[in-house]
């Protein structure tokens, strides 16, 4: 027996399999693995995201259909070999998303399975016992819980409607908004301007507009890719790009005290606070963070919080959630080894 397994409970595990996809707003990772814990397949694909998508929930039915049965015949197995998949999807937010999608899978053939907003997969990769709070910060920005009670909530990832402030475009948007403040409106000047037009080679804020809007051929792209400059100025001391933090902390604050507030996190046990994401993970300066922490532990007093950073892939937690699901328990460590040597 593979020593990663305390307690399997189906003795016929051979040609048995569970899957776990983390389907993110820009990329997506698939893990199959056996039922005594051995990995037999991994992939790494694009967005799957049905919000992002051109052809909404029609074209997400195509390209998870296709994902799936790729890396099925890759381990050379077939739909019929999964016991159990765990799918942590971003754009699953609402009950009518949940049953669209579910839909979906047992169209592919899938009969077990938990369907989850990604930032859950977090909670279950990031947080001892799987108990606890994951805010998500990279394409976009969500926030989930599991508690001692079993219960699951989440804050966020609805865009405008939450008033999310967080992801990198979001950023993005900040940037080029304190820009065109401080060049067209009399507002706050900001090294980002500088920064800015550093990048697009000119000196003259009449220049400004022409410019910009010549190099964002594709809006995603290029305002996400402006992220990070409200992090860099933030840690040059601009007050424009500390305030564009602030304002993503508060976000963030509000969702962590009203989860804790809201759920069963016993006033006895610590709680912990898995932060996720591109942003919150390779982000360098680490302001934002540290703000969240102080604004969290300010309105809930003294409350042991614990706040980690994920430093393995969340696809670990839907593999992990998978075996669990199934009454098999499974070392965390072992999966996030057979995953991570392939997802670097």
């Amino acid at each position: 027996m593979n020593s990663s397994i305390a307690e399997i409970n189906n003795t016929d595990s051979a040609g048995k399999l569970i899957i776990g996809i983390d389907g993110g707003g820009t990329k997506s990772h698939l893990g199959l693995f056996d039922l005594r814990g051995k990995c037999v397949g991994i992939s790494v694909r694009g967005p799957l995201n049905h919000e992002n998508m051109e052809g909404s929930f029609e074209e997400l039915e195509k390209v998870l259909a296709g994902y799936i049965m790729e890396a099925l015949d890759n381990a050379g197995a077939n739909v019929g070999d999964i016991h159990y998949g765990v799918f942590g999807l971003a754009g699953v937010d609402t009950r009518r998303q949940h049953k669209i999608i579910s839909g979906m899978l047992r169209e592919i053939g899938l009969n077990q399975f938990t369907l989850c907003n990604d930032a859950y997969l977090g909670v279950a990769a990031g947080c001892p016992e799987g108990i606890g709070i994951c805010a998500i910060n990279g394409t976009g920005s969500t926030m989930a819980a599991v508690d001692h009670s079993g219960v699951h909530l989440q804050i966020g990832g609805v865009g405008h409607i939450s008033n999310d402030c967080g992801g990198s475009a979001w950023y993005g948007r900040q940037v080029l908004g304190a820009i065109y403040g401080e060049l067209f409106k009399s507002e706050q000047t900001t090294l980002l301007s500088r920064m800015v037009f550093d990048k697009l080679g000119i000196s003259d804020k009449k220049d400004y507009i022409e410019s910009i809007t010549n190099w964002i051929e594709d809006d995603e792209v290029i305002v996400n890719y402006l992220n990070p400059l409200a992090f860099e100025a933030a840690g040059m001391g601009d007050t424009v790009a500390t305030n564009i933090l602030k304002k993503s902390a508060k976000h963030y604050a509000g969702g962590i005290t009203h989860l804790v507030n809201e759920l069963d996190f016993p006033e006895d046990k610590a709680i912990y606070v898995t932060l996720a994401g591109s942003v919150f993970v390779k982000e360098k300066i680490r302001i934002l963070p540290d703000l969240i922490e102080d604004l969290v532990q300010n309105r809930l007093g003294n409350r042991d919080l614990r706040f980690l950073r994920l430093d393995t892939v969340p696809v670990a937690g839907a593999v992990f959630w998978a075996f669990q699901n199934i009454g098999i328990r499974i070392n965390m460590e072992s999966i996030v080894a057979a995953l991570t040597e392939h997802f670097k």
